[in-house]
């Protein structure tokens, strides 16, 4: 059965084939859940790709009903030219964020298919996700978290004393708990394994014996979890650009010096294509932490105005310029050997361009995301591991980039552990064939974690493309990620690798002065 065969489907006592051919009994058990109904797409660009559209409906709590229900959107869109390929499997997105909405984004449902070729996608906003219900909204977020008031979060850029900066985004953390929880939601059903669950009940009513998965960013984690808790259901998987949560969750200093090695391996390869660069930076190794203890001593000092015209002081310190490295490295790994050695020299010229101080805007949005469930999913992901005050508090003091860098440490704010199994953040064991799409200058999500999720699923491979950062779009990737769909068990050739060639180094030597 498809989409398009009926307009309710359910999973109760009754069989499905009586239920097809009985409307009044359809009308009578709308009540039954897990049910497919056939919808209106909630996006104009579901409907300009010809998307079939439904909304599913399941209980909030999978283990003990409690009469809360959620309901989110599911759309179904076939190849453009026309039927899939008689043996392809339907490819079902695992969308990132978490609590990102793709479906209003027509360029990227776009790529998508043309990544998996004549293959039907189907894509849909998770449990919590904006057009869910509930939608798990906590707006003021915004303001403070370094994912979307990127580089001037109150996280990094509130104050020289980090303290005072886990204070002012910490509150906001518990104020969204609150929030949600007045609201009536079990918080803690908003996690990978719930949403596992709901995409296999999907699976199931939309009538597909087994499926192929695609996820984006911490998505994939949730993609993982999926081969984790529903093996039988999926034949093989995308992993892009990956956030894995068993890797994700642990201590955030572990990944955070994961990430700053991508700083490091940035500046190898300038030394390596060009002999200038090594003259700029002779000590490259050393580079990133000179650069980090100079903004220590001198922070960079700057005023921005607020919508009432009133003036506002940024602060930007070393653990700002990782962070904002970290948010940024894409777009500015080929200037980064001459902000390096201007800011070594004394020359903060370069700065207010790195901290994007021109693009300050004093009331942050987030409109594709619910950022509640952003926390949510990440905190309740943590299960038992959830860190206490204490222990994100000692984490902050001993390495203050914590602050800007992943969400994990905030959980100790979040005010219960997620209704995940004790395992759940177990290194994933599983033969499932896999494909890991990383760019290489993605300081999120680097090979490594490829690397180390290979030791448990040994049909793992995984490609770095060259240049580019987090959700790497070239040619060479649609090519890649269908050859690996045809053949999941063979090796994929990867030798279109490189086809984005890298920017050319910006080798300035720094002036004798500099101002700030």
């Amino acid at each position: 059965m498809t989409g398009k065969d009926a307009r309710v489907w359910w999973r109760g006592a009754l069989p499905l084939t009586l239920l097809l051919v009985s409307p009044v009994l359809v009308q009578a058990a709308t009540d039954d859940l897990p049910r497919l109904e056939s919808a209106e797409c909630p996006t104009q660009a579901l409907r300009e790709l010809g998307a079939t559209c439904h909304t599913f409906h399941a209980p909030e709590n999978w283990d003990a009903p409690s009469g809360n229900t959620i309901s989110l959107p599911v759309a179904v869109i076939e190849p453009e030219g026309g039927a899939p390929d008689e043996e392809a499997l339907p490819v079902f997105f695992f969308p990132g964020g978490p609590g990102y909405s793709s479906l209003g984004e027509r360029e990227y449902m776009e790529q998508l298919l043309e990544d998996i070729g004549q293959r039907t996608l189907v894509t849909m906003d998770n449990r919590g996700f904006i057009h869910a219900e509930p939608a798990l909204e906590c707006p003021e977020y915004a303001a403070v978290s370094p994912y979307h008031n990127i580089i001037h979060t109150p996280a990094i850029t509130a104050s020289l004393d980090p303290m005072e900066r886990l204070d002012a985004i910490s509150g906001v953390v518990s104020d969204c708990y609150r929030k949600l929880v007045d609201e009536g939601i079990d918080v803690s059903q908003y996690n990978a394994r719930a949403v596992s669950r709901d995409v296999d009940e999907i699976r199931q009513l939309l009538g597909y014996e087994r499926i192929d998965g695609f996820g984006s960013s911490t998505g994939s984690g949730t993609l993982v979890s999926f081969i984790q808790y529903h093996p039988d259901s999926i034949r093989a998987a995308i992993l892009g650009w990956a956030w894995y949560n068993h890797l994700r969750n642990r201590p955030p200093v572990d990944e955070l010096y994961t990430a700053k090695q991508s700083f490091t391996d940035a500046l190898a390869l300038c030394v390596a294509d060009d002999e200038a660069c090594r003259e700029l930076l002779p000590n490259w190794l050393q580079a990133i932490d000179r650069t980090r203890r100079a903004l220590d001593g001198r922070p960079f000092i700057t005023q921005v105005e607020e919508t009432d015209g009133s003036d506002k002081t940024l602060y930007f310190d070393g653990a700002a310029f990782l962070d904002t490295l970290y948010l940024t490295l894409a777009s500015d790994y080929a200037e980064l050997p001459s902000l390096i050695a201007d800011v070594e020299a004394g020359d903060y010229s370069r700065l207010p361009d790195f901290f994007r101080v021109d693009d300050y805007d004093p009331e942050p949005e987030a409109p594709n995301y619910a950022l509640g469930y952003f926390l949510a999913h990440v905190c309740n992901d943590m299960g038992t591991n959830r860190p206490s005050v204490a222990d994100s508090t000692a984490a902050v003091a001993r390495e203050p980039a914590v602050l800007g860098f992943e969400p994990p440490w905030l959980c100790a704010w979040w005010g219960e552990d997620g209704d995940v199994p004790a395992e759940h953040n177990d290194p994933p064991v599983s033969e499932t064939p896999a494909l890991a799409i990383h760019g290489e200058m993605d300081p999120c999500c680097t090979p490594r974690w490829s690397e180390h999720l290979g030791r448990t699923m040994p049909n793992l491979q995984y490609v770095v493309y060259q240049a580019l950062g987090h959700n790497p779009v070239n040619e060479c990737r649609s090519t890649m990620v269908q050859a690996f769909l045809d053949d999941p068990y063979s090796p994929v050739d990867d030798s279109c690798r490189d086809e984005v060639a890298r920017e050319p180094w910006v080798i300035v030597p720094p002036r004798a002065t500099g101002d700030t």
